[in-house]
């Protein structure tokens, strides 16, 4: 092998300079260039599916009362009713719950009475309530109770509701 001299060593590291310059230029103006791809037309490819899941169904709408009364309609015109829909209700099932609902519109709150601790004292019973549950719940079901219906399968609540808009009895048959 022949030793390379100072001379040949230079010349030829100036035209691997000049190769790697274009070189380098050629990789700039390279960079400088979007490549095609399948992104350019249509920029979704690649991206995983994402499937539409439905919304869940509506729930059913809540079941019916069996019979609905105003407060204060009188006891004539609806006892017979009622005791004639019990009778039907007890044939078709004769262990049938009757749940009483004494419903009346939600009010303002009532103010505890005169002379009570406001942390000790218990919140009041709107009065609209008792009167409801009292006279015409009570009504209607000794009504029910009067047509056959054993006590121990008839219930009463009595609450709150904000869609009456006056005291109403409802009668629901489980």
């Amino acid at each position: 092998m022949r030793p390379v001299s100072r001379q040949d060593f230079f010349r030829a590291g100036r035209q691997g300079a000049s190769t790697a310059l274009a070189l380098s230029f050629a990789l700039l103006a390279l960079t400088g260039c979007k490549l095609v791809d399948q992104k350019t037309f249509n920029p979704q490819a690649g991206v995983p599916p994402k499937p539409y899941v439905p919304p869940a169904p509506p729930a059913a709408p809540p079941a019916p009362p069996l019979i609905e009364l105003v407060a204060g309609t009188p006891e004539d015109e609806w006892k017979t009713q009622v005791q004639d829909i019990a009778h039907r209700a007890l044939a078709r099932k004769p262990e049938a719950l009757f749940v009483v609902r004494c419903l009346v519109p939600p009010g303002p709150p009532v103010p505890p009475p005169a002379g009570t601790q406001g942390s000790n004292a218990q919140a009041a019973v709107p009065t609209a309530l008792i009167t409801l549950a009292s006279g015409d719940g009570h009504a209607v079901m000794q009504a029910l109770m009067d047509a056959g219906v054993p006590q121990a399968q008839v219930e009463m609540t009595a609450m709150p509701d904000s869609t009456v808009t006056k005291p109403t009895v409802r009668v629901y048959v489980r």
